[in-house]
Order: structure tokens, then C-alpha cells, then sequence
């Protein structure tokens, strides 16, 4: 096998931590270009890379677009860009959110798989949900070597949980390890020990609806691994698509919670005026209201308040 000279490294929910911890191990002439991805929001500061270089021995940077690809350096994903990892040069993509992530880890794990092949290392450290597993099967499925954080040590196991659940992870290892480790299969020859996956992905028509645009979905299976996505070009792991349509059911009960309070609000003021309205039936609307606030309540664990009730 190629020595694995492209490193892509995904990290979440305590991944800043992790990354600092793991780029503190690479020794200075690492024969590998190094590729990370955090979740930030689109509005973070850009911090990481004076992190990551304060931590260890290589300079990391926020890449132009373009930018050619040189070993011993750290290239990160800027705030709301996708790093994509062309042949020699980076490419920060500004397309739809995967896992409701820009930048998405998935979408750097594929791209480095699709251009690079068995010459990528992909690794998965701390993090919430499910971001990752896909890419990390992409890796796998073009002769690649997947590590992830053991999830015991990760400050936050979901991501690397993930990963060990849909594929046949290569390598779990604790951080102290980690960068030993990618240094070797930066620098050797040495035959993959694992045995490469057979499995092939195929796609299927689903009921689902993108929690992100509406649009129709479709579910494709990687081995033990499901992604949703829509034509758009929203993606989501199982995880994510549970978390994000449990949010957006939420945010709807307390949409349909404030109208019903308003909606009392209103009945309360025409039962001290009624201007022509039967009292009597006003109280009974007001009656099926404050039902209806109480199952809404019930359903999205919005406590009551009573100044609520007693306004307007």
C-alpha cells in the first residue's frame, strides 16, 4: 500500500480540544498534508488555526480557494465553507449543509476518498451525533485507513460511537496514540492489516421529508450505515435526521402553543366587551383554549406560566 500522505481529520463537540491534544504529537517533518474539519458556526471567530499551531510543531491555516497542497501543513475548514480535497489544491465549497453542518465533515471525508483513494487516513475524534460515519465509509470503500478516538476517552462518544457502530473502524486508538500512529502510515509501506469492505451502497425511495428545505428525500444504505438525502443536496445521518425533526416538531408545538395563548388573550378581552358576542359561548372557546394550551404544554415541556394567562 501508498504511505497515507493525506490525513482528514473530523471532529465536533470537544473536537477543539482534541485536535490541539493531537496536532501537539505530529513531529515537524510529517510527510502528510494534515485536512480538518470542527463544527463552527458560520459567525465563529476563526480561532482554530492559531490553536492548532500554538499546540505543535506544523502551521495551520485557513486555505483559499485553490490553494495548492503541500505536506506538513494543516489546512482548516473556515467558518460556514466545506473543505473539499482536490488532486493538489483545496476547494472551500459554499453548497448545502450536510448533518445541518457547514463545514461538514462527511463532505471532506468524500472528497479526499474520491480524489486520493488508498493514500487517505480519516480520522474521527469527539463529537454529538453522526457526522463522519459516512465519510469514514467512503475512505474504506477506496482502500483508506480509518481511525477514531476511542470513545471512552472522547469528551462527547457519539461521533466516534457512530463510526464504530456502521463500519469496520481500522484503527480505535486513544489521542496519545493517534499522531504515532498517523506519522507511521505517513511515512511506511506497511500492509493494511484489515481487510477491505465488500459492501456496496444502494438507494431507495423513502417517505422522509428534508427537516432543512421540505424537499422529497431519498435513503441510501452504506453497509450498516443509512444517510437521507434530498435534491437539494441536504444530507443526514439517521442521528441527525432524529435531532433535527425532533427540533423542528418542537419549534412547531410552541408556534401553535403562543397562537392558542393569544387566541385566549383575544376571548378574555371580547368576554369584558362583547359587542354583541354570547358570553356564554366566549367562555366555552376560552375553556377549549386553555385545553388545548394544556396538551401543547404537555407535548413540548413549555412550563406555565401564569402572568401568561393574566396578561391581556
Amino acid at each position: 500500500m501508498p504511505a497515507r500522505d493525506i490525513i482528514v481529520i473530523g471532529g465536533s463537540a470537544g473536537g477543539f480540544d482534541a485536535i490541539r491534544r493531537l496536532a501537539a504529537g505530529f513531529p515537524a517533518d510529517l510527510p502528510a498534508a494534515v485536512f480538518v474539519t470542527i463544527h463552527v458556526t458560520g459567525k465563529s471567530d476563526g480561532i482554530l488555526p492559531a490553536i492548532i499551531t500554538s499546540a505543535g510543531p506544523l502551521v495551520a491555516v485557513h486555505p483559499t480557494d485553490g490553494e495548492p497542497i503541500k505536506p506538513g501543513k494543516i489546512f482548516v475548514a473556515p467558518p460556514d465553507y466545506h473543505l473539499v480535497i482536490r488532486q493538489g489544491h483545496v476547494h472551500l465549497g459554499h453548497g448545502p449543509r450536510e448533518n445541518m453542518q457547514r463545514p461538514c465533515i462527511n463532505a471532506m471525508f468524500r472528497s479526499a476518498a474520491s480524489s486520493y483513494g488508498e493514500r487517505v487516513a480519516g480520522v474521527l475524534l469527539s463529537g454529538l451525533l453522526d457526522d463522519g460515519a459516512a465519510g469514514l465509509w467512503e475512505i474504506q470503500q477506496h482502500h483508506g485507513t480509518t481511525v477514531v478516538q476511542e470513545p471512552e476517552e472522547a469528551t462527547f462518544r457519539s461521533m466516534p460511537d457512530s463510526a464504530i457502530r456502521g463500519l469496520n473502524v481500522q484503527y480505535i486508538v486513544r489521542l496519545s496514540e493517534m499522531a504515532p500512529l498517523l506519522t507511521r502510515l505517513a511515512m511506511t509501506h506497511e500492509t493494511n492489516p484489515f481487510q477491505q469492505p465488500t459492501s456496496t451502497s444502494s438507494e431507495e425511495g423513502t417517505t422522509q421529508t428534508c427537516p432543512e428545505c421540505g424537499g422529497v428525500m431519498t435513503a441510501t444504505r452504506m453497509g450498516d450505515l443509512i444517510e437521507f438525502r434530498c435534491h437539494v443536496g441536504h444530507r443526514f445521518g439517521l442521528r441527525t435526521l432524529l435531532e433535527q425533526k425532533s427540533k423542528n416538531i418542537e419549534r412547531l408545538l410552541e408556534m401553535a402553543l403562543a397562537q392558542s395563548e393569544e387566541l385566549s388573550r383575544a376571548v378574555r378581552s371580547a368576554i369584558d366587551h362583547p359587542d354583541g358576542e354570547d358570553r356564554q359561548d366566549l367562555k366555552q372557546e376560552l375553556h377549549r383554549r386553555a385545553h388545548e394550551q394544556e396538551v401543547l404544554r404537555s407535548l413540548s415541556a413549555t412550563p406555565h406560566d401564569p402572568a401568561q394567562t393574566e396578561a391581556g
